[in-house]
Formats: structure tokens, sequence, C-alpha cells
């Protein structure tokens, strides 16, 4: 388990942020900000109040997630402390003294910069790491260790696909026969280890984004997940293996927790011996250390200044990302600011332990979880962006191709009167909406509008009414909860035909959760697509610029249109011809709108329209044509 905890599904999320953070920021030229890590998905929106949230929310993030280790790490330095001189107690005050002094030390990195402080002693903590891990390598039976290694990774890719979906969903139920189950040890351990892992994702994503400059992405993975992975899983081996043969050899000597020495509250060791599993966690480095004799206190000394550096460095470089996140981007931020804001870290994780007393680890853990759960969500979004990024670099897909003629948050980026009009009444009507985008994309003629609108009120009101009399009929809920889902699965059915028919790129998968979750949205989006599928003459159509003409109208046609190709080389190119007008009718001015659907943008090959002229003669009855070639 400690395998599955800190290997692939641990570093992953430091991968995908990373990963997609280094690619539109040296790629495209983005900010080095979390909010770009979305301009794939919802592209200039990222500098509105959007990405402001996303910002926000990664700072707050990354806050609590260093907080977190801030606080677990000063009580595994307190104790020892304790361990090397026992008139140091474990206390709060201790540890209140030990979080303000590496704070102190983590401003002075973090006002030196990136390239003195932090990386310098990043470099130390390494080495120390390093002499460390080597000492305990070689002291204790190499052979041992490397067989732990290798058997351990075997096992690890053998169980890596069960350990992942495995979610402790029996154990939770709380009814084992024997009484043995452990309904708390998924969330106590795997649970707070992933949220751990998520909160930290905005500050090591932009870290290793930031020193990733002329990287492939096969070299980016090696480098942030494949190495990582096999260096922590050594480390585990050596110490944890030595660490098992201690606790193997503990029960042989008949060590017990309640032992006067190895046991439960033991000062001292029984022939070099504890009983790791009665033990404390921040006695358990410091237990295994301790056997190898005239070693163990030299060695518990390095450790403490390993821990302490470690915590530093971590310190310094969350405080340098939660500027630059807070500054836009800014590689230097003030220097005030990062002052600032290397004091905060240290002022939360002072709180959170005072705010736990005896309990301060579960404090700690649980606003990890809190701060990292609810992050999860930006990831899932994050993968789909960088799926998104790779595939319209790869030219698999084209940004400029056809798309909805409103976004689903344009209603809270751009608002106006109309639309958020329309999307209130969507949230207490939505079947008036998607009625309407189910009456035009299934044909005029094919049943009436109130057809389609009734069966999407019924659903929707159903559900409504089911959940009231729940107090009534008991249960009654749930069946308006899976009338509910028949409702998500028909606007899904809409969406999805509007998707087929104007070539959109997407699938139902991403219609459905557009569905479900922006309900209200979903339903003005499909309504203004229907209601603007002819309406080639749009301001926020993408592969064209339509330059303002002097009476207000947006400008087409003989004023021409300015192609943009990408760097793929693939676009739609426009090629224009007016026709000669009807006998009897007059000459247009020149001045048109060609009427064209998305539909025929989407397919190759001439395409006749009616075109309405500025003055709009075609309303009034004159007719004339445009034939657009598309290549």
């Amino acid at each position: 388990m400690t395998l599955f905890h800190w290997g692939v599904h641990g570093w992953i999320v430091y991968v995908v942020v990373g990963l997609l953070l280094a690619f539109v920021g040296y790629r495209k030229g983005l900010p080095m900000t979390i909010r770009s890590c979305f301009y794939p998905l919802i592209g200039d929106k990222i500098y509105g109040w959007m990405g402001d949230a996303v910002d926000i929310f990664s700072v707050v993030c990354t806050m609590f997630g260093v907080c977190t280790s801030l606080g677990v790490g000063c009580m595994q330095i307190n104790n020892g402390f304790h361990r090397l001189n026992p008139d140091i107690e474990n206390s709060g005050t201790n540890q209140v003294i030990i979080i303000w002094s590496i704070t102190a030390c983590a401003t002075a990195s973090v006002v030196s910069g990136l390239k003195v402080g932090i990386r310098r002693l990043s470099e130390i903590c390494f080495t120390l790491g390093m002499f460390i891990m080597l000492i305990g390598f070689f002291y204790d039976n190499p052979w041992h260790s490397l067989n732990v290694y290798v058997q351990s990774i075997g096992y690890y890719l053998q169980w890596i696909v069960q350990l992942g979906f495995h979610t402790d969903a029996f154990a939770q139920l709380g009814n084992a026969p024997d009484g043995k189950q452990a309904e708390r040890w998924m969330n106590d351990w795997t649970i707070f280890y992933w949220g751990w892992w998520i909160a930290w994702s905005p500050f090591v994503g932009m870290f290793i984004a930031k020193i990733s400059k002329g990287r492939t992405i096969r070299q980016f993975i090696n480098g942030t997940m494949t190495a990582p992975i096999l260096y922590a899983f050594l480390w585990f081996c050596i110490f944890g293996g030595q660490g098992l043969k201690m606790e193997r050899d503990a029960a042989v000597a008949n060590i017990t927790c309640d032992s006067i020495m190895g046991g439960r509250g033991s000062l001292a060791p029984y022939k070099g011996l504890y009983r790791l599993s009665c033990r404390g966690k921040n006695d358990m480095w410091f237990d295994v250390v301790q056997q190898y004799g005239d070693l163990g206190t030299f060695l518990s000394v390095i450790s403490l200044m390993s821990i302490i550096l470690y915590f530093v460095t971590s310190s310094d470089s969350g405080s340098l990302v939660i500027d630059c996140l807070s500054a836009n981007g800014d590689p230097e931020p003030p220097v005030a600011q990062r002052v600032f804001w290397a004091l905060t870290e240290g002022a939360t994780a002072t709180a959170l332990l005072n705010a736990g007393g005896e309990e301060g680890l579960v404090a700690l853990q649980s606003m990890s979880i809190a701060s990292g759960v609810p992050y999860t969500v930006l990831l899932c979004f994050m993968c789909v962006a960088l799926w998104r990024a790779v595939k319209m670099e790869g030219g698999d897909l084209d940004p400029h191709g056809p798309q909805f003629s409103t976004s689903l948050l344009d209603v809270l980026s751009s608002p106006t009167k109309g639309s958020v009009g329309k999307v209130l009444l969507a949230t207490f009507a939505p079947w008036y909406s998607m009625g309407n985008a189910a009456y035009k994309i299934s044909g005029k003629n094919e049943k009436p509008r109130w057809v389609y609108m009734l069966i999407l009120a019924v659903m929707f009101y159903l559900w409504i009414i089911l959940m009231a009399v729940e107090p009534a009929v008991d249960a009654i809920s749930y069946v308006g909860w899976a009338i509910l889902m028949g409702f998500f699965a028909y606007a899904t059915s809409i969406r999805y035909s509007i998707r087929l028919r104007y070539n959109i790129y997407g699938n139902s998968v991403e219609d459905f959760f557009a569905v479900m979750v922006l309900y209200p949205f979903a339903a003005y989006q499909m309504e203004h697509h229907m209601d603007h599928a002819y309406d080639l003459d749009r301001t926020d159509y993408p592969m064209v610029e339509k330059p303002d003409k002097p009476n207000g109208h947006r400008a087409s046609g003989a004023y021409g249109y300015k192609e943009e190709t990408p760097a793929n080389g693939k676009a739609y190119h426009m090629d224009h011809t007016l026709k000669l007008p009807e006998k009897g009718l007059p000459q247009s001015d020149g001045n048109w709108t060609p009427t064209m659907s998305l539909h025929d943008l989407s397919q190759s090959g001439s395409h006749y329209n009616p075109a309405a002229d500025d003055d709009l003669s075609m309303r009034s009855g004159n007719s004339f044509w445009s034939k657009t070639n598309v290549v």
C-alpha cells in the first residue's frame, strides 16, 4: 500500500498539471499560471473572472497543502529533538516555535530567489537524503534490500490495476461477521494521501513546468514520474524492509506493546529492537535508525537536519509559486509579496495546530482533504484540456472548426439582459428552450413543437413533485431522481443531435455532463445555436475577421473575408461570388450577407444560399444568391 500511495496514482497529478502548464506556456506563449491550463477549453475567458477563480482556488489549495506538510513535519521534528534531548518536551508550544523557525528560513530563501536560496537548499536536501539512504543500504544486508526492491516492484505491477479500483466498499459497511472491518482506513490513509497529493499539484506542477523548457513530452514524463517513482520505491524498500525486519525480530524476541524495553512507551530498545507496530508514527523513523549502533545518534541528527531543510525548501517553493499565481504569472514577484505569503503559510499552519489541540494531526489531515478533493474537479478538466491541446498541436482537431454559436459559460463571462433572462427561464422551465431546439433539429414537419416541450416538462416537474412528497411517501424521491436521469438523457440526445448535424467536435459523454451539471446553460446554448444556425454574420465566428461597417451593421460579402490559416495548414477557405439578380429586379449595391448554415460550412464543395442585401431587399422580395466554395 505504501508503493500504491506513493506510486503512479500520486505522481500523475503533478504530471498532468506540469505538462499542461509547460505546454501552453512554452508552446503557446501563455502566462505561467494555472488559469492558462484551461485555455484549450474556454479560450480567452481565462483572462476574466473564470481565470481569476481558478488561480484563487489554486492559491488556497497550495496554501493548505504546504501547511499540512509543515504541521506534520513539525510534530516529527519535535519528537526527534525530544529523542536527542529529553528536556525538550513534545508540546504545542515547541511545535509552534519549530514552525516559525522553518518559516523564517523559508522567508530568507524565497527572498533570495529561485536560482540562489531555493536551488541550493534543494541540492543540499537531495544530497543529505542520498547520504542517509546509502548508509542504510550498506549498513544492513544490501542483497536483502535489493531483493525487497525487485520483489516489491513486481508486486506493485501485478496489483496496480486492482488497487487502483479498490474502494474498501464492503469494509465501509461495517458489518463483517468477525467484526474486524476497518471502516475508516480508506479515509484516513488513501483519501488523505490523495488529497495531500492533489493539494500540492498546483505548486509542484507549476514548479516543474518552470524548469522543463525545451523538453519533449516523453522526457517530461520520464523526469517527473518514472524517475521519482523508482527513486522513492528504492528509499521505501531499503528502510521499509529494515523496519519490517525489526518488527519480525522483535516478535521473535517476545517484545510486546507492554514491554518495558522496546514496547509502546519505551525510551530504550531491547537489544536494539522496538516493536514498531506498537510505536507512534513520529517514533518509527528514529527507532529504525537507532538500530545502527554508534551511528544511530549521528543518523538521527542528520535526519533532523534533512527533515528541517526539506520542509524549509517546501515552504519557500510553495511561497514562490503562490507569489507567481497571485502576480498573474510574473516569474519575479515583488519581494514584499514573497514575504507576505511565506509568513501567511506559517500563520496558517500554527492556526491549524492550535485549533486541533491534541488532535492536531486530524485537523491537518481534514484540511488537506478539504482543499484537495474539490480540486479534483479541476484536475479532471485539465485532463480534457491536455488531450485537446495535443490533438490541436498534432492537427487532429481544428480549433477553427464548427462550434456552438455560444459557449456554455458565455452568459457568465459576457452577460446581456436577454441571455440572463433566458438562462433564468431555463432554470425553472428548461423544457421551453430544449423543446424549441429539439423541434428545430428534428425537422419542423415531424412533430408539433408542444410535443417535445411536454415530454421534457413532465419529466422535469415530476422529479420536483416526487421530491416534495417524500415526507408522505417514503423513498418516493428515488423514483424522482431516476426520472431526472431520464430528463438528462433526453436533453443529452438533443445536444448530441445538434453536434452531429453541424459537425461540432465532442462526444455524448461530454454532452451528458454538460446537461447534468449546467442544465440551464446547456438549454440556452442549444436554443441559441438553433436560432442562429443560419446566421453566418456573427462576430464570434472563428474563421473570419469582419470589420465594422460605418452604419453599425456587421460587414461581410463585398467587405471581404480575412482568412486565418492555423499553423497546421488546415482552414476553411471561402470564395464568394455573386450571381446575377433575377430578371426585372434591381442590382445589389454589393453589400450583402450570405445566409449560410454551419452545416454547409462544415461540408466541402459549392453551396448556393440566399444573400440578404443591406437594404433588406431579400425581405422585400428581391432574391439574390451567394455561391460559396468550401475547400
